[in-house]
């Protein structure tokens, strides 16, 4: 256990780590800020203007329709569609008036009435509109079995458990995030071994694997407590700002399937767990073969960024659950559930856990009968 505080102490009064961990929750809680204000505005403007084009929309298919009725007086069907298309209006309407004062909820009892309404219409279950109607109402409706506070948009609220659980899958699933989380948890072994520290430190207490482990543990701990306190916090802040709400509200998944958000949540430190083992145990293993602490970075930082690059690309779909770099986020593997095989999780930790049990191996394999018994 001494070693391990010793190389805890070591690792949190580096000031390269220091910063690093500073420019870290920098980001976390500049992204908060941005979300909660500008990003925040702009979707509520972006979602009344949608309402007032749909309502413009439908303002003019009841002018065209009542310049028709006045040739055809006496045509049923264009009564019923015109009857429809009023009914519509007034609904979108009340929609444009209740955003326009704020009033979120009976935004939303209103849409859940055009919904409901246009539901009754579609004579196909089968149908993709009509599928994405009942996908809709079903999620509302599982809001208010929670005691969740419904929003104008789908898998959107400003409840501080929704917005910090939604927020950890998009931001833990960042270039930037990660490239961080490689230099923090790569970085300490390649320096040393860059300066010849990993070579005396032998001489504390003999050819461990578990000094090694140590070493490789520390960041990973390190990075993912203080990851976890940058959420707590941002959670409090919007709290305190909004509404706490509750860890049972509901995700809407493209297939219809609904999530509580403390499920997405939970899966995302899982997943990011695993991810920060993956690049540590690759990046000490790199740490031994190069031995410049700036080549392992920036190696593991190209892989990264070239994936990210690449991961959009209809060619480059087909190869994507082959690689690991697809199972370091939650995010990512939420994305591609259509291309991944099933229980994707489940892969990710395989994979990646597997992986990193061949890197460690290999590395202390290395250490101890290479490195070491090539100084004596």
């Amino acid at each position: 256990m001494n070693i391990f505080y010793f190389e805890l102490k070591k690792f949190t009064t580096n000031p390269k780590n220091r910063i690093c961990l500073l420019i870290l929750s920098l980001i976390l809680f500049g992204l908060f800020f941005l979300n909660q204000s500008l990003f925040a505005q702009k979707s509520s403007e972006a979602d009344l203007a949608m309402i007032r084009s749909n309502l413009s929309q439908t303002q003019l298919a009841v002018e065209s329709l009542k310049k028709d009725l006045v040739i055809n007086e006496s045509d049923g069907k264009l009564l019923e569609q015109l009857k429809e298309a009023e009914e519509d209006q007034e609904l979108l309407t009340k929609q444009v008036s209740a955003l326009e004062a704020g009033d979120s909820e009976q935004y939303v009892n209103l849409q859940d009435q055009l919904d409901r309404k246009n539901l009754s219409l579609i004579s196909s279950k089968d149908s993709q509109e009509y599928r994405y109607l009942a996908s809709n109402i079903n999620y509302r409706e599982a809001i208010k079995k929670v005691g969740g506070t419904a929003s104008p948009v789908i898998n959107d609220s400003q409840e501080a458990a929704f917005t910090t659980g939604r927020l950890m899958m998009a931001w833990l699933s960042s270039t930037a995030i990660l490239v961080l989380a490689t230099v923090l948890v790569t970085d300490t072994l390649s320096g040393e071994i860059e300066s010849s520290q990993i070579r005396f430190y032998q001489l504390l207490g003999g050819r461990k694997t578990k000094d090694l482990l140590i070493k490789l543990l520390v960041p990973i701990l390190v990075t993912f407590t203080v990851v976890c306190l940058d959420f707590l916090i941002i959670y409090v802040a919007s709290g305190i700002t909004n509404d706490f709400g509750t860890w049972k509200y509901p995700y809407l998944l493209a297939d219809g399937t609904i999530f509580p958000i403390w499920k997405i949540a939970l899966n995302t430190l899982f997943v990011f767990i695993f991810a920060l083992i993956f690049l540590a145990s690759l990046g000490q293993l790199l740490s031994l073969l190069f031995k410049k602490s700036l080549l392992v970075v920036g190696l593991i930082v190209v892989f990264l960024t070239a994936f990210m690059t690449f991961e959009g690309e209809a060619w480059f779909q087909p190869f994507k659950k082959f690689l690991p770099i697809e199972y370091l986020s939650y995010g990512q593997i939420f994305r591609d559930l259509d291309f991944l095989p099933q229980n994707p999780l489940l892969v990710a930790s395989l994979y990646l856990g597997g992986l990193s049990l061949i890197f460690v191996a290999l590395t202390a394999y290395l250490y101890k009968n290479y490195y070491y018994r090539r100084l004596r």
